[in-house]
């Protein structure tokens, strides 16, 4: 399933944020999602409404006005790896797409799949991995 919200700062241009819903969506495919599994959306914030300490956790530089803050939502159980690999494909994606890797932060929101419909008022089938 996963559902992607990207918070960043509202310099972003349109065709940036394509770039970016472009490297998001081939990162969701190398992990395993299907192709027509595609759920994003982008918050653009004012710079003063948009703060993260540019060094937590010690990294080794420190953070631009570039951060994307990631968040993923996917069904509760998501195995470890598969969410370990989502993380590398996404960094490699979006350094493809010109993202500095220092400034990517990816967090995970698990729900139960019970918990919501997407449309219809129908439920979500379990859903098949690719077994890449």
């Amino acid at each position: 399933m996963p559902i992607f919200t990207v918070t960043m700062k509202s310099s972003r241009s349109a065709h940036e944020k394509d770039r970016l819903s472009v490297a998001i969506h081939a990162a969701s495919i190398a992990a395993g999602y299907p192709e027509n599994d595609f759920f994003q959306r982008f918050l653009a914030l004012d710079p003063g409404d948009l703060r993260a300490d540019p060094h937590y956790p010690d990294l080794p530089k420190p953070r631009t006005d570039q951060l994307l803050l990631i968040e993923v939502l996917l069904s509760t159980g998501t195995h470890i790896s598969r969410k370990k690999k989502l993380v590398v494909d996404l960094v490699e994606k979006l350094a493809e797409a010109g993202v500095d890797a220092n400034d990517i932060m990816v967090f995970f929101v698990e729900t139960d799949r019970t918990s919501g419909s997407f449309g219809g008022g129908l439920f979500a089938p379990p859903i098949a991995f690719d077994a890449r």
